[in-house]
């Protein structure tokens, strides 16, 4: 996979960076899906759709625990605006963790009976938790990123996953329920956090002399467009998500849901595995074309193009084997799931292709336009399983709504993304794209 990679893309520092990525990425995707037939052997279908609504959640308010100013830390064109928006970004991630607790504290019941899964109840408290270490990663990773220090991402990419893999198993040899996957991810989270952060620590130490109050007032201002439009923006998908749960369980029940959020967890390996590390380099190197003028619709088109190239196989695979795969690896209890796979390759396809480029309309300044085509798209989704579930229609007539619907959507995205990433012109001090 590697080989086939690196002679797909062009060769450069690029491909280093991703093969650097890649390298910690695929270690750490290996693990939970090496360990998948030992998990779902320990817990049951149920188990994991409990997992699913603790993760809905606690991404929810994780994708705007830093008010999305992590995002700008790639922007700037000086490391010491970079670093107060660091530290911007971790101020803001502990009062949204702070406030987040009183929230579900105070409405607990509320919230527990609009999830609709009553084994959450007690697992909302650790959601803060969850928040905080979420926005407290995603604030390291940004910074790693600009600095273009890929080993050590790749290093806490793999951590997280050892810590949640080992966790998972000895929680789940020793008790029931879903309270070892849970736990899990939160120890992975808090393991990861700490190996990033100590090399930040160990290797950024002039950090702290760059940051000053009214550094970080003014960035706070500069880019104040992220806490109120691209934060509203990862709400709302993940929002949408959240309620995808929500409606699948309240319409076809938590086993339902227990396969579904079992098949997306597989399914997202194949793309961790490649898109993430591709997304990441993306968006550094399309930051930096974007600062000196050229276009971005080369390196957009390039990256598609490419992603595509690698992925038809493993989504051909996914397409013509998935349910006799998922019998043979999980137990044929998990057959139904790979018929889920089996349905839903085509639209994680698209997915896979189009995710890293979703950032251009950030680094453009295009992020109002966005939000409204992604308001659109949500909107889709959860009206499809809403007129299904009413219908009292199966999951499959909803698998195949959904397919239909996302590639109308991701195809407009793709042109809307093509035609804003033309070449920008500075013209008198001023950026206009054409």
């Amino acid at each position: 996979m590697l080989q086939k990679l690196q002679k797909v893309l062009s060769q450069g520092g690029f491909v280093r960076n991703v093969l650097t990525l890649m390298t910690g990425t695929t270690i750490a995707q290996a693990i939970p899906i090496a360990i998948s037939p030992i998990l779902t052997r320990l817990y049951t279908p149920k188990d994991f759709g409990v997992l699913a609504v603790f993760l809905s959640v606690t991404a929810m308010i994780g994708v705007i625990s830093t008010g999305r100013y992590e995002l700008a830390i790639m922007l700037p064109n000086d490391d010491k605006d970079g670093a107060n928006l660091v530290v911007l970004s971790l101020i803001v991630d502990g009062f949204v963790s702070f406030f987040a607790f009183f929230i579900l504290w105070f409405f607990h019941a509320p919230i527990t009976r609009l999830l609709n899964t009553p084994e959450i109840s007690h697992w909302l408290y650790m959601i803060p938790i969850s928040v905080f270490l979420t926005g407290l990663y995603q604030s390291f990773n940004y910074w790693s990123n600009r600095r273009k220090q890929y080993k050590r991402l790749a290093r806490s990419r793999v951590s997280k996953s050892f810590g949640t893999g080992i966790f998972n198993i000895g929680a789940g040899l020793t008790t029931t329920g879903s309270f070892g996957l849970i736990g899990g991810e939160i120890f992975g989270q808090m393991l990861s956090s700490f190996v990033l952060g100590y090399q930040i620590y160990r290797e950024d130490k002039e950090l702290a002399k760059w940051i000053s109050k009214e550094k970080i007032k003014e960035n706070a201002r500069r880019y104040q467009d992220f806490p109120k439009i691209n934060s509203l923006h990862a709400f709302s998908d993940y929002f949408q998500q959240t309620l995808i749960i929500t409606l699948i369980t309240s319409f076809f029940g938590n086993t339902v849901l227990g396969f579904y959020s079992f098949t997306m967890r597989i399914l997202r390996a194949p793309l961790g595995l490649i898109g993430a590390s591709v997304a990441q380099v993306f968006f550094q190197k399309a930051s930096e074309t974007y600062n000196r003028g050229e276009s971005l619709q080369p390196l957009v088109k390039k990256t598609m193009i490419q992603l595509s190239m690698i992925a038809l196989p493993i989504f051909a695979i996914i397409l013509l084997f998935a349910p006799h795969l998922f019998g043979v690896l999980f137990g044929m209890e998990w057959k139904e799931a790979g018929r889920y796979a089996q349905l839903l390759s085509p639209w994680l396809f698209l997915s896979f292709v189009t995710s890293p480029i979703s950032q251009v309309p950030i680094i453009v300044n295009k992020q109002k336009s966005f939000f409204l085509i992604s308001l659109f798209g949500n909107s889709l989704m959860v009206l499809s399983i809403l007129l299904v579930g009413y219908l009292k229609y199966s999951i499959y007539v909803w698998f195949y709504f959904l397919i239909f619907l996302q590639t109308l959507y991701m195809g407009f995205v793709i042109f809307w993304i093509l035609k804003v990433s033309k070449t920008r012109v500075v013209i008198d001090g001023e950026d206009s794209t054409t």
